[in-house]
């Protein structure tokens, strides 16, 4: 991971698509932007409560720092599901019940937002096809990323070998303390160990890792070239905006995922 500074925005890139010349992605922050109150900084999130003329304004600042046209840009209204919707156009309605968007169609960004969860890019740099994905722990149990890649092989013939994902920051273990019906859970889709590689106990609490079984999935499924961003989004809070740490009246930051011309 590498911080880059543009158009007074402090954005997040991966080191692992640095040298991919036919990609545009990046993670925004809270640096920069024009949102005000609980919201400050750069919040892309329109059903926040924030002035929807701001995050429009915030959502072109980012749009510009990536090379992206606004008019082009693809949004979906997430629902913690493993939904994938493929975007062969740019810039339409966002498809509600969301939480991936596909498309190898060059020149339109694809965003997903979070305030904790997980946001992935997924490159195919043999067939050029991209992904943005948002993923909690409903959408890891319901196997967003499964489905992403299933999409993805069956539009465009994607193999997971020849994938490069890039994950955002999230909560992390410190901060995610999970009661006994969320283990329950858990342990349903994982039966075999889940106690031992997805939870730890501390002072009596049990503390949920989201990064660890994401990057089990992204093994399983056969991406081995993955980079996950290990900072926290609720311990950071001068950079990222936190449902758990800041409750409803919070903003969203996001990554997005363009194909170059």
């Amino acid at each position: 991971m590498y911080t880059e500074e543009k158009n007074g925005l402090k954005l997040l890139r991966f080191d692992s698509f640095k040298n991919l010349p036919g990609l545009a992605c990046a993670v925004s922050t809270r640096h920069g932007g024009v949102s005000a109150g609980p919201y400050a900084g750069l919040n892309l999130g329109s059903g926040t409560g924030d002035r929807l003329e701001s995050v429009e304004e915030n959502l072109a600042l980012l749009c510009a720092a990536l090379g992206a046209e606004p008019a082009r840009l693809e949004r979906m209204l997430q629902r913690h599901t493993a939904n994938v919707a493929v975007v062969e156009g740019g810039g339409g309605t966002p498809p509600d019940n969301t939480d991936a968007l596909v498309t190898n169609v060059p020149g339109v960004p694809l965003l997903a937002l979070s305030a904790d969860c997980a946001l992935t890019a997924f490159y195919d740099t043999k067939r050029r096809a991209i992904a943005a994905v948002h993923s909690g722990w409903r959408g890891a149990l319901l196997g967003v990323y499964a489905s992403v890649l299933n999409v993805m092989k069956l539009r465009y013939g994607t193999e997971p070998a020849d994938v490069v994902a890039g994950v955002s920051p999230m909560i992390s273990a410190a901060q995610y303390p999970v009661r006994a019906d969320f283990m329950e859970k858990l342990k349903a889709f994982y039966p075999e160990g889940a106690d031992k590689r997805f939870l730890a106990l501390k002072d009596g609490l049990h503390f949920f890792n989201l990064r660890e079984l994401l990057r089990t999935q992204l093994e399983t499924l056969g991406v081995r070239n993955h980079e996950f961003m290990h900072l926290c989004t609720y311990a950071e809070k001068d950079m990222f905006y936190s449902w758990r740490r800041d409750g409803e009246k919070t903003g969203r930051f996001g990554l997005m995922a363009m194909l170059k011309d």
